[in-house]
Protein backbone atom coordinates (compact mmCIF):
# COMPACT_ATOMS: atom_id res chain seq x y z
CA UNK A 1 0.00 0.00 0.00
CA UNK A 2 2.67 2.73 0.96
CA UNK A 3 4.28 1.82 -2.24
CA UNK A 4 1.31 2.52 -4.56
CA UNK A 5 0.96 5.94 -2.92
CA UNK A 6 4.99 6.50 -2.89
CA UNK A 7 4.59 5.96 -7.00
CA UNK A 8 1.51 8.12 -7.12
CA UNK A 9 3.23 11.15 -5.27
CA UNK A 10 6.19 10.56 -7.58
CA UNK A 11 4.01 10.41 -11.04
CA UNK A 12 2.06 13.70 -9.65
CA UNK A 13 5.17 15.43 -8.61
CA UNK A 14 6.62 14.41 -12.12
CA UNK A 15 3.83 15.42 -14.15
CA UNK A 16 3.76 18.91 -12.09
CA UNK A 17 7.52 19.23 -12.85
CA UNK A 18 6.80 18.53 -16.48
CA UNK A 19 4.27 21.01 -16.78
CA UNK A 20 5.90 24.20 -14.81
CA UNK A 21 8.91 23.69 -17.15
CA UNK A 22 7.71 23.16 -20.49
CA UNK A 23 10.31 24.62 -22.38
CA UNK A 24 13.36 22.48 -20.84
CA UNK A 25 11.04 19.75 -21.25
CA UNK A 26 10.64 20.21 -24.94
CA UNK A 27 14.18 20.78 -25.28
CA UNK A 28 15.49 17.91 -23.45
CA UNK A 29 13.13 15.68 -25.99
CA UNK A 30 14.68 16.95 -28.48
CA UNK A 31 18.35 16.72 -27.06
CA UNK A 32 17.58 13.10 -26.54
CA UNK A 33 15.18 12.40 -29.89
CA UNK A 34 18.55 14.15 -32.19
CA UNK A 35 21.00 12.20 -29.89
CA UNK A 36 19.15 8.55 -30.31
CA UNK A 37 18.78 9.36 -34.26
CA UNK A 38 22.45 10.20 -34.69
CA UNK A 39 23.89 7.45 -32.83
CA UNK A 40 21.26 5.17 -35.28
CA UNK A 41 22.54 7.06 -38.33
CA UNK A 42 26.11 6.51 -37.59
CA UNK A 43 25.42 2.71 -36.97
CA UNK A 44 23.57 2.34 -39.99
CA UNK A 45 26.20 4.54 -42.37
CA UNK A 46 29.22 1.58 -40.79
CA UNK A 47 27.20 -0.99 -41.31
CA UNK A 48 26.60 -0.31 -44.84
CA UNK A 49 30.18 0.64 -45.16
CA UNK A 50 31.17 -2.85 -43.89
CA UNK A 51 28.76 -4.83 -46.38
CA UNK A 52 30.11 -2.97 -48.86
CA UNK A 53 33.45 -3.63 -48.34
CA UNK A 54 32.69 -7.29 -47.44
CA UNK A 55 30.83 -7.53 -50.98
CA UNK A 56 33.52 -6.32 -52.85
CA UNK A 57 36.02 -8.41 -51.71
CA UNK A 58 33.43 -11.10 -51.92
CA UNK A 59 33.12 -10.88 -55.83
CA UNK A 60 36.59 -11.77 -56.23
CA UNK A 61 35.58 -15.18 -55.22
CA UNK A 62 36.81 -17.70 -52.32
CA UNK A 63 39.97 -19.19 -54.32
CA UNK A 64 41.64 -15.87 -54.05
CA UNK A 65 45.28 -15.61 -52.72
CA UNK A 66 47.04 -12.59 -52.05
CA UNK A 67 51.13 -13.13 -51.66
CA UNK A 68 52.29 -9.49 -50.12
CA UNK A 69 55.06 -8.15 -48.15
CA UNK A 70 53.08 -5.62 -46.42
CA UNK A 71 49.32 -6.52 -44.56
CA UNK A 72 46.01 -4.92 -46.13
CA UNK A 73 45.75 -3.37 -42.38
CA UNK A 74 48.27 -2.73 -39.52
CA UNK A 75 47.03 -3.67 -36.33
CA UNK A 76 47.24 -6.00 -33.20
CA UNK A 77 50.62 -6.16 -31.60
CA UNK A 78 52.51 -7.31 -34.64
CA UNK A 79 55.61 -4.77 -34.65
CA UNK A 80 56.03 -2.95 -38.16
CA UNK A 81 59.77 -3.33 -38.08
CA UNK A 82 59.26 -6.99 -38.69
CA UNK A 83 57.86 -6.24 -41.96
CA UNK A 84 60.55 -4.55 -43.02
CA UNK A 85 62.41 -7.98 -42.74
CA UNK A 86 60.03 -10.09 -45.25
CA UNK A 87 61.05 -10.67 -49.03
CA UNK A 88 59.89 -8.68 -51.73
CA UNK A 89 58.12 -11.16 -54.31
CA UNK A 90 60.00 -11.51 -56.96
CA UNK A 91 58.40 -12.19 -60.84
CA UNK A 92 60.82 -15.21 -60.55
CA UNK A 93 58.64 -16.29 -58.02
CA UNK A 94 54.95 -16.14 -59.67
CA UNK A 95 56.60 -18.07 -62.59
CA UNK A 96 57.30 -20.59 -60.18
CA UNK A 97 53.74 -20.73 -58.48
CA UNK A 98 52.27 -20.91 -62.01
CA UNK A 99 54.57 -23.81 -63.05
CA UNK A 100 53.88 -25.72 -59.78
CA UNK A 101 50.58 -24.84 -59.43
CA UNK A 102 47.72 -27.04 -61.43
CA UNK A 103 44.79 -25.66 -60.43
CA UNK A 104 44.73 -21.99 -60.57
CA UNK A 105 42.74 -20.09 -63.67
CA UNK A 106 45.03 -17.46 -63.69
CA UNK A 107 47.39 -15.54 -61.60
CA UNK A 108 48.93 -11.65 -62.06
CA UNK A 109 51.71 -9.78 -60.54
CA UNK A 110 51.64 -5.93 -59.19
CA UNK A 111 54.29 -3.65 -58.94
CA UNK A 112 53.21 -0.55 -57.61
CA UNK A 113 55.04 2.96 -57.50
CA UNK A 114 54.56 6.10 -55.53
CA UNK A 115 56.31 9.15 -56.64
CA UNK A 116 56.27 12.80 -56.80
CA UNK A 117 55.52 14.34 -60.03
CA UNK A 118 56.65 17.82 -60.74
CA UNK A 119 55.99 20.26 -63.56
CA UNK A 120 57.48 23.87 -63.16
CA UNK A 121 56.06 25.28 -60.43
CA UNK A 122 53.47 22.78 -59.74
CA UNK A 123 53.42 19.30 -57.83
CA UNK A 124 51.10 17.04 -58.85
Amino acid sequence: MIWLRLLGESFAFAMEAISANRLRTILSLLGITIGIFAIISVFTVVDSMKNTIKSSIESLGDNVLFIQKWPWAFGGDYPWWKYMNRPVPKISELEDLQRRTKNAESMAFLVSVSKTVENRNSVI
